[in-house]
């Protein structure tokens, strides 16, 4: 191409170069031009077209963390298009020139994109408990989409009802989706139900100020779970509009790898730390936990109970109606105590048909209440689906103990909830008792 049009100038401007100097002066400019145009085009308009090809082709699909010869080639385009605008930038700029400077800064701001996203990527693919990836997520995705307020919301499959798995930056005491389900112009259900990015405007709901006008929505499945959708919401849609599609694709396989790896983690981690026929903890991890609970006791001056409960007579539910009647009887406690506590609170089977509970930020006496409301539970149910006659029932005995009133290690706490433990059943079972403190009536609720 370059050949031809220095063929054609010459051929028009022939006539005008009569003596030899002018025409040695133009032949010498055009063999300069030529050079020029070909330097250009070998050390910058080839490299740059080739990674943005190679860029380009790889968008599809998801940022690959772990061949750092990809990172490493965005890395370079990032250089080279800063290169080139700074040569623009010092540079007189010809109209023409300044539209390739926008387009180049465009450039780049995508590409920074990509590489941002790479790293949340990387950062919340790595094992980490559900939990936590839910909220790494949630992080991640506020700062980078400059959001007001985030959310990730799963649609159950059974009722197709909307859940809050998790949201930041809007504090409300209850945060409700049931409106997501029920407005016939929702883009959370909209993109849930076509599978597809959905950006709308002025879209009011409950899960936000009306003031966020903006909202982008990310639905991903996730292995295990089922249908996810990422809300993000700003007041304004200047933010959302500087990031493509082509981002928020990537950002969404990102999130369906973490939070698919997560719930696998979590499951195969809930194997390894279950007890497998009371789907409790067991003894070990029990034993983890409550080192950690009363670190975080002692460091914060925060109360922590232990109780360890055993069932009365247990052995007479083996001996007398069998050992898978037992088994039930073990799983019922199992199911019952679930049911007692809170999220925080971590229920092991101790051993045999002793268990036990972990109560952070517990004072003794509220954990002691607590146990009791379990007791009468259980004693005050018939349990003939177990197999057990009508007028057989199922009692506990309990003993407490509280860090820093009774002691300030683990082992200790132990040692004194079951001596407290032995002292309810010495008076008579179906109680329970705190360490140091003398038994008193027990008022029902």
């Amino acid at each position: 191409m370059i050949v031809v049009i220095l063929t054609v100038l010459y051929a028009v401007f022939w006539r005008q170069l009569r003596t030899p100097q002018m025409t040695q002066l133009a032949i010498g400019l055009l063999a300069a031009f030529a050079l020029i145009t070909l330097v250009l085009d070998i050390w910058v308009y080839r490299p740059l077209n080739s990674l943005i090809r190679r860029s380009r082709r790889r968008l599809g699909s998801r940022y690959e963390q772990s061949d750092p010869r990809y990172r490493d080639e965005i890395h370079e385009l990032d250089y080279l298009i800063n290169t080139i605008i700074g040569h623009f930038t010092e540079a007189e700029v010809k109209p023409a020139s300044a539209a390739l400077q926008s387009d180049l800064m465009r450039l780049r701001t995508f590409n920074r994109q990509l590489v941002e996203v790479g790293e949340i990527g990387q950062e919340i693919n790595s094992a980490l408990p559900y939990r936590e990836t839910v909220e790494r997520t949630l992080a991640r995705a506020k700062t980078f989409l400059r959001a007001d307020f985030v959310a990730l919301i799963l649609l159950e499959p059974k009722t197709r009802a909307f859940d809050i798995e998790g949201s930041l930056g809007v504090q409300a005491a209850d945060l409700s989706a049931d409106c997501c389900l029920y407005t016939s112009d929702c883009p959370v259900r909209r993109a849930i139900n076509e599978r597809t990015i959905v950006r709308s405007e002025n879209h009011t709901c409950e899960l936000f100020p009306k003031t966020m006008k903006s909202q982008v929505i990310v639905p991903f499945a996730v292995e295990g779970i089922g249908e996810m959708a990422l809300l993000a919401t700003a007041t304004s849609d200047e933010t959302f509009a500087q990031v493509t599609t082509t981002v928020l694709q990537t950002l969404q396989g990102h999130m369906h790898s973490a939070l698919s790896n997560a719930r696998k983690y979590d499951s195969i981690r809930r194997q390894v730390v279950t007890d497998h026929l009371t789907r409790l903890y067991n003894r070990r991890h029990f034993m983890s936990r409550a080192e950690e609970e009363l670190q975080r006791s002692l460091r914060y001056q925060q109360p922590l109970s232990i109780v360890i409960i055993d069932i009365d007579h247990f052995k007479t539910f083996n001996d007398t109606y069998g050992h898978m009647t037992g088994d039930r009887v073990l799983q019922t406690v199992a199911a019952t105590m679930q049911q007692h506590v809170r999220k925080s609170d971590v229920c092991a089977r101790y051993g045999g048909e002793e268990f036990a509970m972990l109560l952070p930020n517990t004072v003794g006496e509220a954990a002691q209440h607590m146990a009791n409301r379990l007791r009468r539970t259980l004693s005050e149910t018939r349990y003939t689906g177990l197999g057990l006659p009508n007028d057989v029932n199922i009692t506990i005995s309990g003993g407490v103990a509280t860090c820093p009133r009774d002691a300030t290690t683990v082992s200790d706490l132990l040692e004194l909830a079951d001596k407290a433990l032995y002292r309810a059943k010495a008076e008579g079972r179906d109680r329970i008792i705190q360490y140091g403190v003398e038994l008193q009536p027990v008022f029902l609720d």
